[in-house]
């Protein structure tokens, strides 16, 4: 029976499988859409795939190519009262879309919301995987649409520059980098990521704040070194090592003339 119309029988021809409502609709004047060449996307169609869809409604995974003879994996599903689909099998990271809500697939050019890749698509999210000369890794866009994007290294800029900065969303939604993380409490510069350390953009002019990147085997993220800017401290203690391998829990703050101070969490 026709797994698209439920009347009609799928017979095998010279170039496809076909509802017999098809060929000729029934008396009541109903008319079937399924049709299946013998040869689709590479792959040939045989009795067995024919059985699977009638049976289970969709195939099992089948290697099929495009137009350039590129191999893909994917399956074959019937779509009630269309006819059948070519459903890809693709890669998800284990985040959704923070615009809308959609599964990110992985893609040639990057990490794109299932959505902005359809024929109508809703959404326009998407990582690129490469950036300034650095591959964005599924971990760091994974971590990044999760809300816990922090510090990367290793970007090279077109004046031949190395230097360090994270995943952010511009005027427009997009995602780029930036290395701003927040207001100098001494004299109201930026404070940008360095490579070792989060400076005053006006250190160039006598201003010294910095944060290191490391305090006691430490490692200060980004989301710590908006902290400290913001509050003073960091709102939890972080656990640290001093040169005997004992465990330390340790906080930082900001001093009375905006030093960084260490203190212990007692």
């Amino acid at each position: 029976m026709c797994p698209v119309c439920g009347e009609g029988h799928i017979i095998k021809t010279n170039k496809d499988y076909v509802c017999t409502n098809k060929l000729k609709p029934s008396g009541n004047g109903k008319s079937c859409r399924f049709s299946l060449p013998l040869h689709l996307h590479g792959v040939e169609i045989t009795d067995s795939i024919i059985h699977q869809l009638i049976q289970n409604g969709r195939t099992e995974e089948l290697t099929l190519s495009d137009q350039r003879g590129f191999s893909y994996r994917g399956h074959l599903t019937i779509v009630k009262d269309k006819g059948y689909s070519v459903e890809t099998k693709k890669i998800t990271l284990n985040a959704m879309c923070p615009d809308c809500g959609g599964k990110i697939v992985l893609t040639r050019f990057g990490y794109a919301c299932e959505n902005s890749i359809n024929v109508n698509s809703t959404c326009t999210f998407h990582i690129s995987n490469f950036i300034c000369n650095r591959f964005i890794s599924p971990d760091e866009a994974e971590a990044f649409c999760n809300g816990r994007g922090d510090i990367l290294d290793g970007f090279y800029n077109k004046q031949g520059k190395w230097f360090c900065a994270y995943l952010s969303r511009g005027s427009h939604g997009e995602v780029e980098l930036t290395s701003f993380v927040g207001k100098c409490p001494e004299c109201g510069g930026d404070i940008l990521v360095g490579t070792t350390a989060f400076n005053c953009s006006n250190y160039k002019h006598g201003c010294n704040f910095k944060i290191w990147k490391h305090y006691y085997g430490h490692k200060v993220n980004l989301q710590d070194a908006k902290e400290l800017l913001s509050n003073g401290h960091l709102q939890k203690p972080f656990t640290a090592f001093d040169k005997y391998g004992h465990i330390l829990a340790l906080n930082l703050q900001l001093g009375s003339h905006n030093e960084i101070q260490i203190v212990s969490n007692k």
